[in-house]
């Protein structure tokens, strides 16, 4: 896999239902220089606190870099309220290119789609997808084998086999040199798809342990995934053998990547409200996380986080969402230091 520049950020109106592009710099905004100065970097904080050094502290991005393209929703007899619901934006193939991004949409009856190539700044459209895509598709990018190109698979409700009608696509990866699909079905097990034969067969009750999508890194033979809501980064060696010997497999290592902040205060009242307690709290909670893979084991982990305050008073509670932001967080993984992390704060917006 190539190792890519750009983290792509797509921002939507939500006044006029226009999206852009915007190419942020990964090793500008993300990663220092070297790993020797990460090393130096994180060797310096910890000689500033005894020990134990700081979480670094999480740099504002003012505006994000300048687009680099516009598009606006498709419009559709079914869909004129420019809601961003049944759309998505991926990499058409994310281990050769890191320019060329497929807008897919829903109209409910059928999926529409659009390639736009960011790095010529042109666009073109695709076939029509028979059925409709759902307001979720999980869409997964296969690497071709040699000199083929790669494919980028589409999974969803319409099209799953009737057994998985309804059902929760839990976890997902891809095995074999991209030849097999592993996907864990909500309340259903796990089940593999041949992307040569186009055959599903399930390979047990059990499901992966892990949720979302989970990438493998060949320089280090490994899999790695986001645990989301608990912020733990976790890696495994073991997914292709124990799927191959029809067994649940397991989480090997497991690091806490980010360190969110949390305050209280407890106030016992007097009074006429005597011996009740007043609790205060602010929090910042992650609603959603996603690793993206930017090669040569690096990753850019994007968390939407909710700025949260919570007022407690007696057996009742008022919690409010103040801020929603996100924060990216460049990580690389070194090979002779394994499980070692290279690690430079994030960027907000």
């Amino acid at each position: 896999m190539i190792r890519r520049r750009f983290v792509n950020l797509v921002a939507y109106n939500y006044s006029t239902g226009e999206r852009s592009l915007h190419r942020l710099d990964a090793a500008k905004h993300l990663f220092y220089p070297s790993t020797a100065k990460a090393e130096a970097a994180h060797a310096k904080e910890e000689d500033n606190n005894g020990g134990n050094p700081k979480p670094p502290k999480i740099g504002s991005l003012r505006q994000l870099p300048l687009p680099s393209l516009r598009f606006e929703t498709f419009a559709t007899a079914s869909n004129n309220d420019m809601d961003m619901d049944g759309e998505s934006m991926v990499l058409l193939n994310s281990h050769s290119s890191e320019g060329k991004i497929l807008h897919a949409s829903d109209d409910g009856e059928d999926g529409w789609a659009v390639l736009y190539d960011a790095d010529s700044g042109s666009a073109t459209t695709m076939p029509y997808i028979e059925g409709p895509l759902g307001s979720e598709p999980t869409f997964i990018s296969v690497a071709g084998a040699g000199k083929e190109e790669g494919s980028l698979y589409a999974m969803t409700n319409h099209y799953l086999e009737h057994s998985f009608h309804s059902s929760t696509v839990r976890s997902y990866t891809v095995v074999d040199g991209g030849r097999t699909i592993c996907a864990s079905i909500e309340s259903k097990g796990t089940y593999w798809f041949d992307t040569r034969s186009h055959e599903w067969q399930k390979a047990g009750d059990w499901v992966l342990p892990f949720q979302g999508r989970a990438e493998y890194i060949s320089e280090l033979d490994t899999w790695f995934v986001i645990q989301p809501y608990n912020d733990h980064l976790c890696a495994s060696s073991d997914l292709a053998t124990a799927m191959a010997d029809h067994r649940a497999p397991t989480l090997q290592h497991v690091w806490k990547y980010l360190d969110l902040p949390y305050e209280s205060e407890y106030i016992v009242l007097k009074g006429r409200l005597r011996g009740i307690s007043l609790r205060r709290s602010r929090n910042w909670s992650p609603d959603s996380v996603d690793l993206l893979n930017l090669g040569g084991g690096r990753f850019c982990i994007a968390t939407v986080i909710q700025d949260q305050r919570t007022v407690s008073f007696g057996y009742e509670s008022d919690t409010e969402t103040e801020a929603e932001f996100v924060v990216l967080s460049g990580l690389e993984v070194v090979c002779d230091m394994m499980p070692a992390i290279e690690k430079k704060g994030g960027s907000e917006w």
